[in-house]
């Protein structure tokens, strides 16, 4: 199972598994005659709950905060998150006082989190960190209560957050490394780019440090060049390609650079060859073309084309960039079959099925296309006296990209396909 931060993520639990083997609370030595009185141990108490059963009787339950703890830890450990986060949740509501509380309510905000109640679990964190007795359990907290803080798109706050660990100086370059990138995260969701990406490239420096340049299956390395990535990514969509055709040509020329950029991350986040992120980066690629296809399509076209010029103008042009849908489908297929290889199912493996589904169609209905359509469309048109402005049918309009409408504008036919930067290892 894929985790989400590199602290253990079962740190808590192991040391409620040490409480678990105190002796048992009611036991008590034989009295001697020459030793002192035996000490008094106050027992924890115990709670009986009555209930109507499912025959109508009476169902009877005894548990103390041992018993919960138990029953909750059992639960976490075969992934009934929602029997984990209920049974944690009643030790801290009956029990606030036990000695079990304080490690429940950070398994509690581990249920929360794998359940993607992330505003619930950073609440979680935020307390366990605040109720630490020691600097190692007060870490613990905050690092998982900024990862969540992320998940809610609380960026400012977990900006605050990081920025404030990176001054302390307890932090060993690993936990330096993640602070690093989930600051550089959090500065890239708030489209500081600049920012973000030397975030991430000491992220991948401090990893190295960390880990004595060993990377493989590190999945803190991977999400590092994966998140760098993104930010291209997100720069490569923000770049809109606008008439005049100079300015359009010196637009296209900078969306490709932003697009080598983010392919080269994705390809190294691959070279990881940790399981979960391999998939997302995969995922990625193949969105990259994608999106590069629907930013073309999405081009200014000149003012003076008619209906009937655009629709021949986008079926030419559908055809034109037909590769760019191919390279994506063709690494679609290849990260279906790596996330067959790791065994891998998450949401990036779901995501890349829906699409190789939806890219199937909508190529082999380009290959379906006749421009020439679009011109007897026109002739039919002219000849019944309809007006020009409506003669395209929309019944044979051609299937619109991914993320665009049959309408949408285009770009000059002549534009560059983006030339990989580097082996894909899926």
């Amino acid at each position: 199972m894929h985790t989400a931060a590199h602290r253990p993520i079962l740190t808590r639990l192991a040391l409620a598994a040490a409480l678990l083997s105190l002796p048992a609370c009611g036991a008590r030595p034989s009295l001697r005659a020459d030793t002192p009185p035996a000490q008094i141990v106050e027992l924890e108490p115990t709670i009986i709950e009555a209930s109507v059963d499912g025959q109508g009787g009476l169902a009877l339950d005894a548990f103390d905060a041992e018993t919960l703890f138990t029953r909750a830890k059992d639960a976490f450990d075969s992934q009934r998150f929602d029997e984990a986060e209920r049974l944690f949740g009643k030790l801290l509501e009956r029990f606030p006082e036990s000695d079990y509380a304080f490690v429940a309510l950070y398994n509690r905000g581990l249920a929360l989190e794998f359940l993607k109640q992330f505003g619930q679990a950073a609440a979680h964190f935020r307390r366990y960190a605040q109720l630490a007795k020691s600097l190692k359990d007060q870490r613990d907290g905050e690092f998982r209560w900024g990862y969540n803080l992320i998940q809610t798109g609380d960026f400012p706050t977990a900006l605050d957050l990081y920025t404030r660990l990176l001054l302390e100086t307890d932090l060993g370059p690993a936990d330096r490394a993640e602070v690093y990138l989930r600051r550089g995260t959090a500065l890239m969701r708030l489209s500081r780019y600049g920012e973000a990406e030397k975030d991430l490239r000491k992220a991948l420096e401090k990893a190295t440090e960390a880990y004595q340049g060993v990377v493989v299956g590190n999945d803190l390395v991977a999400e590092s060049h994966f998140r760098r990535g993104e930010i291209y990514q997100r720069m490569c969509r923000e770049v809109v390609l606008k008439l005049p055709v100079e300015s359009m040509q010196d637009d296209l020329a900078e969306k490709t650079r932003y697009f080598r950029q983010s392919q080269a991350s994705y390809i190294d986040a691959l070279n990881v060859q940790q399981a979960y992120w391999a998939t997302a980066a995969g995922l990625k690629l193949g969105e990259l073309y994608e999106d590069f296809y629907t930013d073309i399509l999405s081009a200014e076209v000149p003012r003076d084309f008619d209906k009937t010029t655009k629709a021949f103008y986008f079926v030419e042009l559908r055809k034109k960039l037909v590769p760019l849908l191919e390279k994506s489908l063709w690494i679609y297929e290849k990260n279906a079959t790596m996330s067959t290889r790791f065994g891998a199912r998450n949401e990036w493996v779901a995501e890349t099925e829906q699409r190789l589904e939806r890219l199937r169609s909508l190529i082999e209905a380009t290959h379906r296309e006749n421009p020439d359509d679009a011109l007897k469309n026109d002739a039919t048109a002219a000849s019944a006296g309809l007006p020009t402005d409506s003669r395209v049918d929309p019944e044979q309009q051609p299937p619109p990209a991914p993320g665009s409408s049959p309408d949408a504008p285009g770009a000059p036919m002549l534009a560059p396909e983006p030339t990989p930067a580097g082996d894909v290892a899926l």
